[in-house]
């Protein structure tokens, strides 16, 4: 931490000490809009982000932790989103558009009581809708913040509030004795009357966890709220295949190395539908395919008790000597091949093979295939395996059928990403990996989809189902894509 009084207060003076060089903040109100908060549903402000940072000292990135208005009003709440997470700023969104709050080094805890934080801080970002920034300083290293199971964030001169609290009006009423008071944060001339026009009363309330290093993501990553999942499901829950070409739904086929994770792709989707996890095809560990047959999935949207308009084909996975006949994979993708056809490594399927399509309409086809590739052992994956990749894909060219990557097992490829799904946009190793996928099968690397199956995990988690769904909603428009060059 640096000096606080090394800071000016005044925002057309205001200099950013950065790696870059010094930067005065009111240059950067043009370029603020590349650095940006990891959840796009929020109300901080890129401004408020550098001012932020300015008064922290480095170059910070913020990422939303909790929300009174999407979270609720629940001190339990807020521990469990909160406790044990690191540094953070909580703002408070005035009814009357002032904007202030209070920065943390420590964690939130549940207990303790009153403890000091002699690097805390209260702030104030707007007044009346109005920039005036200004940063108030501990006095001393007298208690100043305080913890409890039964409280929200709670600062000395600044409370918010206990229990569990209701919105009325438009707001939330927060606690507002000794707001402001100047006894343990110097507030110098202002008061509560200056910094929120005497009371307390809020539209929301935002909890950040401060990490270090403004950074940029190699994607723009998706907003990680439950909202955003239940968009997604919408979609692809409404999703209806090309009408005038009578296909009453898309066929998606998943292709791959053996332990890549093809299985568990139908199995992620099936939970996410499903609401828990769920098992429909085998998945795991072992040294030959536990797929050995051609199964088309239907999943089940239990709101509706119908299934959604796609199927997950699985098949056979690919490896070494035991490689799918490439004219299985043509008749495959043909329409020839027929639901639970067992793969014969020694001989493709003919006319004679029971059940073999001999005169396949469009609804029989492939409609977009999916190489699912393990994002953790690219580098190294076989050439025999790259080959057939890359020969299934003339396959595609020459069938004019759309073709796509979901990468798997991200949470090895970064150990970051194994702590947080949600950092997957900003780590480098995902991102390398990401390319070295795009190169090896030679496609776009917007094609290329990094997702997390559900495999530890006991519960259904937010990112990991926005990922996976992410990818299935552009499999869906690409099959779109398929059939409408067929019409």
């Amino acid at each position: 931490m640096l000096n606080y009084d090394s800071f000016s207060v005044s925002y057309n003076d205001l200099v950013i000490i950065t790696k870059g060089g010094r930067v005065k903040l009111s240059e950067l109100q043009t370029t603020a809009k590349d650095f940006k908060t990891e959840n796009m549903g929020c109300c901080l402000k890129d401004r408020d982000i550098l001012q932020l940072s300015s008064w922290l000292g480095e170059d910070c990135h913020f990422k939303l932790l909790y929300k009174i208005s999407r979270d609720g009003g629940s001190a339990e709440k807020f521990h469990e989103l909160c406790d044990n997470k690191g540094p953070t700023v909580t703002i408070f969104y005035n009814t009357d558009n002032n904007v202030y709050g209070g920065y943390l080094s420590r964690s939130w805890q549940r207990s303790g009581g009153w403890i000091t934080d002699g690097s805390s801080f209260l702030f104030q970002l707007y007044s009346n809708r109005k920039w005036n920034p200004n940063m108030f300083e501990v006095k001393d290293t007298e208690s100043n913040v305080y913890f409890d199971e039964d409280h929200g964030p709670k600062f000395e001169d600044l409370n918010s509030f206990s229990g569990i609290i209701e919105k009325t009006s438009d707001y939330y009423e927060m606690i507002k004795d000794d707001l402001f008071r100047n006894s343990y944060y110097e507030t110098r001339d202002n008061d509560a009357e200056s910094i929120a026009n005497g009371h307390n009363n809020v539209t929301d309330l935002e909890v950040y966890l401060v990490k270090e290093g403004l950074r940029k993501p190699w994607q723009e990553p998706p907003v990680w709220e439950p909202q955003t999942l239940e968009s997604l499901k919408k979609f692809i829950g409404s999703f209806e295949p090309n009408e005038e070409l009578n296909v009453p739904e898309v066929n998606i086929l998943l292709v791959g190395q053996v332990g890549a994770g093809k299985s568990s792709v139908v199995n992620t989707i099936n939970s996410i539908w499903k609401g828990e996890i769920s098992t429909r095809s085998w998945a795991g560990s072992s040294e030959h395919s536990l797929t050995t047959s051609f199964t088309r999935y239907k999943i089940r949207d239990p709101s509706t008790g119908t299934y959604l308009k796609f199927r997950l084909c699985d098949m056979r996975g690919l490896e070494g000597d035991m490689n799918v006949k490439s004219e299985d994979i043509a008749s495959l993708l043909d329409g020839h091949i027929p639901n639970k056809y067992k793969f014969n490594p020694a001989a493709p399927a003919t006319k004679d093979t029971p059940g073999f399509v001999k005169e396949p309409t469009i609804k029989d086809m492939i409609h977009t295939v999916v190489f699912v590739i393990d994002g953790s052992n690219v580098e190294v994956m076989p050439d025999e395996i790259v080959k057939k990749l890359k020969d299934i894909k003339e396959m595609l060219i020459v069938r004019d059928i759309p073709l796509m990557v979901f990468e798997t097992k991200i949470d090895k490829v970064c150990s970051e990403v194994d702590k947080d799904v949600e950092e997957v946009f900003y780590s480098e190793t995902v991102k390398t990996s990401v390319d070295k996928v795009a190169d090896v099968i030679a496609i776009p690397r917007s094609h290329v989809f990094p997702i997390k199956n559900y495999e530890k995990e006991g519960s259904l988690q937010t990112g990991i189902s926005i990922l996976a769904l992410r990818a299935l909603k552009q499999a869906l428009l690409f099959s779109e894509d398929f059939l409408e060059n067929q019409s």
